[in-house]
């Protein structure tokens, strides 16, 4: 019986190959330092753009290392006038992707309506629960509107 180290497998041309590439060249002293809510909503009033927070529901996730700053964000989905629909696999892809060790989910509620649907507790619940699996804290999840915002974390809905 011989082996064959992978070094001696030769590349299949029919198999795509998979690469996965995050970049920022940005000196991590300058990236910004996520430790509130208020932070959060202030980087996230940056990123949204005014003129969709009213018209359609949108759900973004920022991506913090372990010291808590900023290495990006990423809008995950954008919706209709009363939801989006979020694939868990899809935050923590790119999560993975970033090599972040927590995250920030966040959506907006064009209604105005501040309060979490049952929809978006069983969704942060879920979200929460696959993290553990992955190593990924789930740090708050905030609902945005036009006016004002609230905190998962500050209100202790699911936490």
């Amino acid at each position: 019986m011989t082996t064959q180290s992978n070094n001696n497998i030769e590349k299949s041309p029919s198999l795509a190959e998979v690469k996965l590439k995050y970049k920022n060249n940005q000196p991590i002293e300058s990236f910004s330092e996520i430790t509130s809510p208020e932070k959060a909503e202030q980087v996230l009033r940056e990123i949204w753009d005014t003129d969709s927070i009213q018209l359609k529901e949108e759900f973004i996730v920022l991506l913090l290392n372990n010291a808590k700053k900023l290495l990006g964000w990423s809008k995950i989905s954008s919706g209709g006038t009363t939801a989006t629909i979020v694939d868990p696999a899809t935050v923590f892809q790119v999560a993975l992707l970033a090599n972040a060790t927590s995250i920030i989910l966040a959506h907006n509620h064009p209604s105005g309506n501040i309060n979490p649907s049952q929809a978006d507790k069983n969704l942060t619940k879920r979200i929460k629960e696959s993290g553990k699996m992955l190593g990924i804290s789930v740090e708050d999840h905030l609902i945005l509107t036009l006016e004002t915002c609230i905190s998962f974390r500050e209100k202790e809905i699911i936490w």
